[in-house]
């Protein structure tokens, strides 16, 4: 498994495309300049079938009709993040100069499996920075969006967010057996095993 961070956001997010040894793909979150995405994918001969989305926010989603559309991919997300994403003043693009609604392809339960390719993508709910965000696991990795990042965690001040329900998803985290890297929505990559020791929210 191979995983490529491209931080193309409108405000630095980090686009990822998770690729395994016959070139199948997920691209894990996706807004910004699609041009840094497009060209990796297509200099490294890969096939997208999945967008995997963390949750809803603009920051997070405004590519994603555009990478859909060239690449033929299932996009998907929590069932609980439905109605954020369908809604503009929910996801918060309306403030930022487009309205955005997404209706995804495959909506998942915590325990679902997506699998993309050989690899296997485990649904893991972690509400709190909104109603339906979530972790993806796959092998030792977790894709963390915006609920846990480097020494901090997401805000939960927007639309369906909730500081105590942000909390108990972070001690679900932190309760994981064993050790994982996590791949946040912002910011640099750390490991579970950093967190439990030195951020203060976990």
């Amino acid at each position: 498994m191979k995983i490529k961070i491209l931080p193309i956001g409108t405000i630095e997010t980090n686009c990822y495309v998770i690729s395994d040894d016959n070139g199948t793909c997920a691209i894990v979150d996706c807004d910004g300049n699609a041009r840094p995405l497009f060209s990796y994918i297509e200099e490294n001969h890969l096939k997208p079938t999945h967008i995997l989305l963390t949750h809803g926010h603009h920051d997070h989603i405004g590519i994603v009709e555009l990478v859909k559309e060239r690449y033929n991919c299932q996009v998907v997300a929590a069932k609980a993040e439905a109605n954020l994403l369908a809604d503009p003043r929910l996801n918060l693009s309306n403030m930022m100069g487009g309205n955005l609604a997404l209706y995804p392809d495959i909506l998942v339960e915590e325990g679902d499996i997506i699998q993309v390719g050989t690899m296997e993508f485990r649904a893991m709910l972690t509400p709190g920075h909104t109603a339906g965000s979530l972790c993806y696991v796959v092998d030792d990795q977790i894709f963390s969006g915006d609920t846990l990042f480097q020494g901090s965690c997401g805000r939960t001040d927007l639309p369906t967010g909730d500081w105590g329900t942000i909390m108990k998803s972070l001690a679900r985290l932190r309760d994981l057996d064993g050790d994982y890297t996590v791949f946040p929505g912002h910011g640099p990559y750390t490991t579970l095993g950093i967190e439990r020791r030195s951020n203060p929210y976990m």
